[in-house]
């Protein structure tokens, strides 16, 4: 769970910066800088207060970052349908309907219920139809294609199943964004978890509410990347 940051008093004085938005290129290098000074700002397209015109994966109004009277810093998703990703640099578990972007892949987790993990044999005139050994998996992927539908469900069955580029229980070798072995999904019987296996670009969670930030977090929206550096006070 995220850790909310607090900021000491004094309090920061009005129009000073609390924080900085820096852009991050796609070679990993540091881009433009936005001094975050006040307690709510807007990221979006044309008219927000940071604003990437040219990208089409943004609302105007995306999301918000918050910084709250006791210096609990937040952000936001306004915009509903691409919403707001933040970079998993820990263990990050998965709720029913969670949605993870890898690589350039965006997978959504489901769980099964009770009743789709039992596989009943098809009897036919007293005579069993001969298929594959059943197995009961835990939960599904499904891969979100830009239409807005669902591409190569794939069924999670063991306790922790690789995701890569050339290794891994599920690989995508056309995605040049994803590592060799990218993340891993995790099951312990009861609680799912995704962790970034030390990946070049790093395994993104979508926010589901407001969400506490701390120093040196990534969060993605749109096309673009941007970590957050607060100051300590």
């Amino acid at each position: 769970m995220p850790v909310a940051v607090r900021i000491s008093t004094p309090a920061i004085a009005a129009g000073a910066a609390w924080g900085t938005a820096v852009l991050v290129n796609r070679d990993g290098s540091d881009g433009q800088r936005f001094s975050l000074t006040s307690n709510d700002t807007v990221i979006g397209r044309a008219g927000a207060d940071i604003a990437f015109d040219e990208d089409r994966f943004l609302a105007k109004q995306h999301a918000r970052f918050e910084r709250t009277s006791d210096g609990v810093v937040r952000i936001h998703a306004i915009d509903t349908l691409n919403g707001v990703f933040k970079k998993a640099d820990a263990p990050v578990e998965l709720a029913d309907g969670s949605t993870m972007l890898v690589g350039r892949e965006v997978l959504v987790f489901e769980r099964l219920s009770p009743e789709e993990k039992t596989v009943h044999p098809l009897v036919r005139h007293g005579v069993s139809l001969f298929g594959s050994p059943p197995r009961e998996p835990f939960a599904r992927l499904h891969q979100i294609v830009p239409s807005g539908g669902y591409r190569d469900v794939r069924h999670l069955i063991t306790d922790e199943t690789v995701l890569g580029r050339e290794e891994g229980d599920i690989v995508f070798r056309d995605d040049a964004f994803m590592s060799r072995r990218h993340a891993a999904i995790t099951w312990d019987g009861k609680t799912a978890k995704v962790t970034d296996l030390g990946s070049s670009n790093g395994t993104f969670v979508r926010i589901a509410g407001p969400t506490p930030l701390k120093h040196g977090d990534h969060v993605r929206m749109g096309d673009q990347l941007l970590r957050v550096e607060l100051v300590a006070r």
